[in-house]
């Protein structure tokens, strides 16, 4: 596992640093945050790194269970991580990427998993069936893809947060070597590449490497929960992404009581704002939104190990502070 979890690291940070060179350019744009064009793309190199670890790792667990999930899910998210990277060369359109979304999240749960069961309370469970929970599914993987995308705005504040979703799982899906092994080797791959982008600023990860590990992280999350042996709760990647959750579902609600259009490219969400009007820097908010994300992160695997019953009530209680939080800031920063 060492060896493999290495040789990730030295593969993202190789390519990264080739992409870093010759990559696509991103030109600065109106609603981004960068002034001077970028190379972008470095998603691939995170891609490939995750994919040669996950190989590594299973030439020495041939036997190991899990092979079939754990190819199919880097199957999915690669996919959808090459489409990403052609957007980022050619604007293909907010409606286009939507669909390619939808396409892979029902392939997903057509092939993969999905989640048929929602724990409520102690000895309490919501069951879903394959319909409704199949359609559930693939709400939550175009949710979380599209997540961590919108926020991918900020030098290092995506890919830090994506690296602490995929750590936390990670540890959850232990009992499943090559699950787990997939959701590290992603982990390792975002750290080797984040010193290019963050405080580097040589380099962004790009849609390319924003849908490949979002999905990862979502596709990961459900089959720790929903596979043969269940050995997480399923809202534990929300507790890993409930800071960048409750920025992008209440700027869209605050859009949406604006009477904008929701799928048009903006510069509302709170972290934008906090640049923009506080003077400070990129590597500061990043700092805050990855020691959120931990704690939040943290506090979902502690309930999941010693409580897991309690895990729905614990996170209404983490997605309510960290909305009363998102008000009082935007309060602050929002133009009047």
């Amino acid at each position: 596992m060492v060896f493999a979890a290495v040789l990730t690291a030295l593969v993202s940070a190789a390519l990264a640093g080739v992409l870093s060179v010759c990559g696509p350019v991103d030109a600065p744009r109106a609603r981004g945050l960068h002034l001077h064009p970028t190379p972008t793309s470095g998603g691939l190199a995170v891609m490939t790194a995750t994919a040669i670890g996950l190989l590594t790792f299973g030439l020495t667990e041939p036997w190991a269970p899990g092979w079939h999930q754990a190819a199919l899910l880097l199957a999915c998210a690669g996919a959808l991580g090459v489409y990403g990277a052609l957007d980022d060369v050619i604007d293909l359109g907010f409606a286009a990427k939507l669909g390619v979304q939808l396409l892979i999240a029902v392939l997903f749960v057509i092939f993969v998993g999905r989640v048929e069961a929602l724990p409520i309370l102690p000895g309490v469970e919501l069951q879903l069936g394959p319909w409704i929970g199949g359609a559930g599914t693939v709400l939550w993987l175009v949710t979380i893809v599209n997540v961590y995308n919108f926020m991918d705005g900020s030098d290092g504040l995506a890919p830090g947060a994506q690296a602490i979703a995929l750590f936390i799982l990670a540890l959850a899906g232990a009992p499943w070597p090559l699950i787990a092994f997939l959701l590290l080797a992603g982990f390792v791959a975002n750290l080797a590449f984040l010193p290019l982008n963050h405080p580097g600023r040589r380099l962004f990860q790009g849609d390319a490497g924003a849908l490949f590990s979002a999905f990862l992280i979502g596709g990961g999350a459900v089959l720790i929960t929903g596979s043969p042996v269940a050995v997480a709760s399923p809202y534990l990647a929300v507790f890993a992404a409930a800071p960048l959750l409750t920025d992008v579902l209440l700027t869209l609600l605050a859009r949406a009581k604006a009477r904008a259009n929701l799928a048009q490219a903006h510069r509302e969400h709170l972290y934008q704002l906090w640049l923009t009007n506080t003077g400070r820097s990129a590597g500061a908010l990043a700092w805050r939104v990855w020691g959120l994300c931990g704690i939040s992160g943290l506090l979902g695997y502690a309930v999941d190990r010693f409580a897991p019953g309690w895990s729905l009530l614990a996170l209404i209680v983490v997605v309510a502070a960290l909305s009363a939080g998102w008000f009082a800031a935007r309060r602050r920063l929002a133009p009047a």
